[in-house]
């Protein structure tokens, strides 16, 4: 994948916006004044960076928190400097920039093609200073469709990390509205998309839920296009998860119709590891209707040593279609994953709150994994309490999310 390439242009970025973010002083003002400014302006940027990415417990001790600590500051300075670049110092330690990054190193073998190995990061920084209600973006596509991991071929050379900035217009208790911006880099060139995205959320039950998300994108390869998503959700309580998914992308470079389909089930073993169990399907509709693959597949996964890293097991079955032949092949496949978490102390404390209730103790949590799919303080969704379902008070618009 080319993952150095979107980090350079991330950096080319940075450096353009450094080379012009200082005019030349006005031959009829004061220089002195100026470059004064520019001083401030300058400390103030490496202030924010100080706050936002410093280390809250010190300097480690070991080797491997040592790195991580280093790695994690490195990451997180360019989102920083980006923020306090657009921001009013007055806010500098009410809200400094929320960096989590998750670096995913994974190697598959396949029965019928063997080892295959991909590195993949996905990054949602805050933005405070520029605004509550942007996002900036690093992931594959694959990501940024939502849950849908791993669809397609493992190591898909279209498949490539993104780059941009997300938008959150509007995000109230039922619904959702974001733009993005992004770009990667496909066949030695830029290929740029826009794309909006609504996504609206109706209790059914007390303890289901239903959603559908509609977006509309252009990309510079596949021109205009649509993409529809219905979900079904069951939260028997705050560690389990059950969930029915179904999407279908149409472009002006597609053929027809892409789907995929699938029925997930989440279990929460305990605070450091869970299952996940996944059965599905994904082909197209043109030139005619065509189950590409059917899969069944469970992931193992735990937290070890740090509450930063963590380690997958995923055992697959698939029945993929053989085109040159008109059969459908019986595959095996196992894949192993190692994750390293990046994350500074506003992140982590956000996605605590996401997950325990009102009540939780966030400082006892200090050293613990957070979980990432279990629904947590969801099953007291206020779309599941509402009975009457009915619209939401405009007051309740959240904001930054």
């Amino acid at each position: 994948m080319n993952l150095r390439a979107a980090w350079s242009l991330a950096a080319l970025a940075l450096l353009s916006m450094a080379a012009v973010a200082d005019p030349p002083p006005d031959d009829s003002g004061d220089a002195s004044d100026a470059e004064q400014k520019k001083a401030e302006r300058k400390a103030t940027q490496q202030r924010l960076m100080d706050v936002s990415c410093r280390d809250e417990d010190g300097r480690p001790e070991g080797w491997l928190d040592f790195t991580h600590s280093y790695l994690s500051r490195r990451l997180c300075e360019p989102a920083a400097w980006f923020d306090g670049f657009f921001g009013d110092p007055r806010t500098l330690e009410e809200n400094p920039v929320g960096s989590f990054i998750r670096l995913r190193n994974a190697a598959r073998w396949d029965q019928d093609e063997g080892w295959q190995h991909r590195v993949s990061v996905r990054a949602n920084l805050i933005l405070p200073r520029l605004s509550e209600r942007v996002r900036l973006l690093v992931a594959r596509d694959e990501d940024l469709e939502g849950d849908f991991a791993d669809t397609g071929a493992f190591d898909d050379p279209e498949n490539r990390t993104r780059l941009g900035l997300r938008f959150l217009a509007s995000e109230r208790t039922r619904s959702r509205f974001d733009i993005d911006g992004t770009v990667r880099v496909s066949s030695g060139s830029l290929n740029p998309r826009i794309r909006g995205r609504y996504r609206y959320i109706r209790g059914l039950t007390d303890r289901t839920l239903g959603r559908v998300t509609q977006s509309a994108f252009w990309e510079r390869e596949d021109g205009f296009g649509l993409t529809s998503r219905l979900d079904w959700e069951w939260l028997p309580d705050r560690d389990r998860l059950l969930r029915w998914s179904a999407r279908g992308t149409w472009s002006e470079a597609s053929d027809g119709i892409d789907w995929r389909t699938g029925l997930v089930s989440f279990r929460q073993l305990d605070t450091r590891s869970a299952i996940r169990a996944e059965v599905g399907a994904w082909g197209y509709t043109e030139p005619r209707f065509e189950t590409e693959e059917y899969f069944a597949a469970v992931r193992y996964r735990r937290q070890f040593l740090r509450h930063w890293l963590y380690y997958e097991i995923q055992p697959e079955h698939a029945w993929p279609k053989d085109f040159d032949t008109g059969e459908r092949r019986s595959d095996w496949r196992l894949t192993f994953t190692l994750e390293i978490q990046f994350e500074n102390e506003r992140s982590r404390r956000h996605r605590l709150r996401q997950y325990l209730d009102d009540e939780g103790n966030l400082e006892a949590w200090e050293d613990e994994p957070i979980p990432v799919d279990a629904p947590g303080d969801r099953v007291e969704d206020p779309v599941l309490d509402d009975p009457e379902n009915g619209e939401p008070d405009p007051e309740e618009d959240a904001g930054g999310g």
